[in-house]
């Protein structure tokens, strides 16, 4: 949150890396480097709406992607195969294994739907209205160990939203499963890209779904 919060105060400052520095010496891939980590709380937005629309589907009985021509999912399929390659060859480059990889995958959620919400929010606040927001910083030592800290359970609103979407696709799951049923053979077929989405989300925000 305080990092998100820094970058959104950043974003609509004068010296947002968007405007500022032109002719200063800063080259183009420093700019988009600086740009990159100033936008991505951003990203919360249409992330929380494409963890939403799943679970929208599944009770409603309607599916997020329209019929599509072959060509269009040969694009579709392409861009998909890509983005797989380019996360591959980045823990190629980066040394990093598939257990930290997919770690890394789920707090992009978690921390999408949670704190770079918030963040974006308060920051807003702060810059348009002159609503300053108060930190609570945690205690870095532990008594109990090493990693006692990670094992307090501590309540805070940035729970709400990963938590509802968590509850949300999971009722959509089970509503969805119970119309198939009752429906028949034929409705089997449209569910399961319908179910792909919706375990997307339930599996990223398993840690949750643990606790």
């Amino acid at each position: 949150l305080r990092w998100a919060l820094g970058s959104v105060e950043i974003l609509f400052s004068r010296h947002c890396p968007l405007w500022y520095g032109y002719g200063c010496g800063l080259k183009w891939l420093e700019r988009f480097s600086y740009i990159n980590s100033v936008v991505y709380p951003l990203t919360s937005i249409p992330l929380i709406a494409y963890c939403t629309l799943p679970a929208v589907c599944l009770l409603t009985g309607k599916f997020i992607v329209p019929e599509i021509s072959n060509y269009a999912s040969i694009i579709f399929m392409a861009l998909f195969i890509s983005i797989a390659a380019t996360s591959i060859l980045e823990m190629q480059w980066g040394g990093v294994g598939i257990h930290d990889w997919w770690r890394n995958e789920q707090f992009w959620v978690i921390g999408g739907a949670s704190s770079h919400l918030f963040a974006l929010f308060q920051g807003l606040l702060k810059v348009l209205a002159g609503v300053n927001t108060n930190f609570t910083v945690t205690s870095k030592a532990a008594d109990d160990g090493e990693f006692a800290e990670l094992y307090i359970f501590k309540w805070t609103s940035l729970l709400i939203p990963p938590l509802t979407l968590l509850i949300i696709n999971i009722i959509g799951v089970i509503v969805g499963v119970s119309d198939a049923i009752n429906n028949g053979y034929d409705s089997w077929g449209p569910l399961f890209g319908k179910l792909f989405f919706a375990l997307w989300v339930i599996v990223h925000l398993y840690p949750f779904l643990k606790g």
